[in-house]
């Protein structure tokens, strides 16, 4: 169990530019009379599933005596504290101020990805010239299952990014329907075959951000990314790349490589390049380095 209890005060800070471009949306008015915080966007924090490794940002607002809601300003920062109670659905918590307004930004775990919820219970304070404030609060972080209503025998399953977890109960499901011959999953840019074991949850979050030792080893050379948590187990495993996703040209033919505990091991892998496609070898899912670049066998990077 990871419990943690934190307490931040920030005069000043700069929230993502994430933020400038989809806009600050204001939470509906609070029933009575105090503190509350407004959406993320449409991410609401005690209603909203968080999904981990994320961070959000929390307008802090207070509804006055007759109704009328108000934006905390950043001037009011070192009025306001910001308590982390007890829970395992963050790895942080502290007070932000960006465009003259106070947030609560939040960063979620990311080892939370096993389909369980996870809470976090916080307290807010608001120091109103000796009148404090309190807004006890609790978020919740995890990943939702996917669904398997639609899905029907011999058809490619779509990966919902919202809903990426496939269970062992599941997968055993998937294997009778579809009478244990190769399935296959598809995704923004992915697909994947095989014929599943059921040994463990499956997580097909992606991730297609670099992996910065991998980078400095290159030294500007071409590369792509792909990467999944990882987990799951599968026989003779198909895993197929759009290369037109990526902004990287490649001269002449592409190599997959997997990242692992700091090196980088060769897949095998076919690359088709009328189709702009790569297609690795894999029995379980990891992170993934696309490059024209030959690389010898366990290279260490990191």
């Amino acid at each position: 169990m990871r419990e943690k209890k934190m307490l931040r005060r920030t005069a000043a800070g700069m929230i993502a530019a994430v933020l400038m471009a989809g806009g600050i949306s204001t939470a509906y008015a609070a029933e009575t009379p105090g503190l509350s915080l407004g959406n993320d966007g449409a991410v609401a924090a005690e209603i909203s599933l968080l999904q981990p490794d994320s961070t959000y940002y929390f307008p802090v607002q207070y509804t006055r005596e007759d109704g009328r809601l108000v934006q905390v300003r950043a001037s009011e920062a070192d009025a306001l504290e910001l308590e982390v109670r007890s829970g395992e659905a963050l790895d942080g918590a502290e007070i932000r101020t960006w465009n003259g307004r106070c947030y609560v930004r939040l960063e979620t775990a990311g080892d939370i990805r096993d389909g369980e919820r996870y809470t976090t219970e916080l307290t807010l304070r608001y120091d109103r010239g000796g009148d404090e404030e309190t807004l006890d609060f609790a978020v919740t972080a995890g990943l939702r299952a996917a669904s398997l209503s639609s899905v029907q025998a011999g058809e490619p399953i779509p990966v919902r990014t919202y809903m990426p977890l496939y269970t062992v109960a599941q997968q055993m499901e998937l294997a009778r329907l579809n009478l244990w011959r190769p399935v296959t999953f598809v995704g923004e840019g992915w697909s994947f075959t095989g014929t599943l074991t059921a040994k463990g949850t499956v997580d097909f979050s992606v991730t297609r951000e670099s992996i910065p030792a991998v980078e400095r080893y290159l030294d500007s050379a071409p590369a792509a990314y792909l990467g999944f948590p990882g987990g799951g187990n599968f026989e003779n495993g198909k895993l197929t790349i759009d290369l037109s996703q990526f902004r990287e040209e490649f001269d002449g033919t592409v190599y997959a490589y997997r990242y692992l505990y700091g090196r980088l091991y060769r897949i095998p892998s076919s690359y088709d390049a009328e189709a702009n496609t790569i297609t690795l070898s894999v029995t379980n899912l990891g992170r993934y380095v696309l490059t024209d670049e030959k690389i010898p066998e366990a290279t260490i990077v990191d």
